[in-house]
């Protein structure tokens, strides 16, 4: 299954390199690879400081320790992505580079089975029942 993948990943890379350089020549292909080779290792290299910010939102709780990983291990696959010559690779980088996309990506790829509830997590799998109980006092005349 993955060799399929593999082989739906080359053929558009190759489709949308050869588009692109028959839009752009080949020397524009060159160009785009090029600057996005530098973005992509410049972002890897600044990406430190991306996740301190990201820390920081977990620790105001904007974010769940989740979407704190999630986002930092999408935005490194995308800076690789970046790195890697080719058009359709720069686009899916440019995509996870972005935070709503990253977190869709997370939500599509990555199964979870615990739930963030405040300062607790639960699993999905586990029966919870909230019980009252209401003890009566008989009354003695």
């Amino acid at each position: 299954m993955g060799l399929i993948y593999f082989l739906v990943y080359l053929f558009l890379e190759i489709f949308f390199s050869y588009e692109f350089a028959k839009v752009f020549t080949p020397f524009g292909l060159f160009l785009e690879v090029l600057i996005t080779a530098v973005a992509g290792i410049t972002i890897i290299r600044t990406l430190n400081f991306s996740m301190a910010e990201s820390m920081q939102r977990v620790m105001r709780r904007e974010i769940s320790e989740e979407e704190f990983i999630s986002i930092g291990l999408f935005k490194l696959i995308g800076a690789i992505l970046l790195f890697i010559p080719g058009v359709f690779s720069d686009f899916v980088g440019l995509l996870l580079m972005f935070e709503p996309f990253a977190k869709w990506f997370a939500r599509k790829f990555l199964k979870r089975n615990n739930v963030y509830h405040g300062t607790h997590y639960y699993n999905d799998d586990a029966e919870i029942i909230d019980v009252e109980i209401i003890e009566e006092i008989p009354k003695r005349d």
